[in-house]
């Protein structure tokens, strides 16, 4: 296959996942077809089932195509420790959500009740890469207590974060108490880890000490 013919595939790929928030944005989720879909990119429906299955499919790809513009970002702009990167990439994940909140709110409420996506598929996947990749470079700095299986320490993490953004999906807490609680939730999981002084730090942030997150 020819460079030329990839990257027309990935302009096509980028202008579908560019319409799908437009449309979300304007008629929300249920006015989201597949015809309206491939009417908006300019492309003809059965390319919408061959690159995306499915309805469902299109939405994981639009999840998919917001951490990759995040992850671009990122690497622009690399944290000062391994541990703030985590921090960094929270915080960035939640912004991007922030600024759009009308369209991703109902893309990942719907994502919830998808079957076999409970925990986004592939795009959870990289970023409890992303962490396991945080702590094990923090572990190797001795930012972090030895011994630490940060494998399951990540995946603590990326769980607790999409639990309570899950709730704010479903309508179940404002988005302030989700920002608010998801920064406890971290912190304090980062403490049970940290070495002194970034301990202290840690709960600081979490609110336990003085001083907030």
């Amino acid at each position: 296959m020819s460079q030329g013919w990839e990257s027309r595939q990935q302009r096509t790929r980028g202008d579908i996942l560019h319409a799908v928030g437009e449309i979300i944005a304007v008629d929300g989720l249920d006015g989201l077809t597949m015809r309206k879909l491939a009417d908006r990119a300019g492309v003809a429906v059965a390319t919408l089932y061959n690159q995306f299955t499915d309805r469902d499919g299109v939405l994981v790809a639009f999840v998919g195509n917001g951490l990759d513009e995040l992850e671009f970002e990122l690497d622009e702009q690399p944290a000062a420790d391994p541990i703030d990167a985590t921090r960094v990439l929270f915080a960035a994940l939640d912004e991007t959500i922030d600024a759009r909140r009308h369209v991703w709110q109902p893309v990942l409420a719907t994502l919830r009740s998808v079957p076999d996506s409970t925990r986004m598929g592939a795009v959870g996947e990289r970023i409890v890469a992303a962490i396991e990749g945080d702590l094990a470079k923090a572990q190797a700095a001795g930012i972090i207590i030895g011994g630490c299986n940060v494998d399951r320490l990540a995946w603590h993490i990326f769980v607790s974060w999409l639990r309570g953004l899950e709730r704010w999906a479903q309508g179940t807490i404002s988005w302030e108490t989700y920002v608010s609680s998801a920064c406890t939730a971290l912190e304090v999981a980062l403490a049970a880890v940290l070495v002194e002084p970034m301990r202290s730090d840690a709960l600081r942030r979490a609110g336990v000490l003085p001083g907030r997150c």
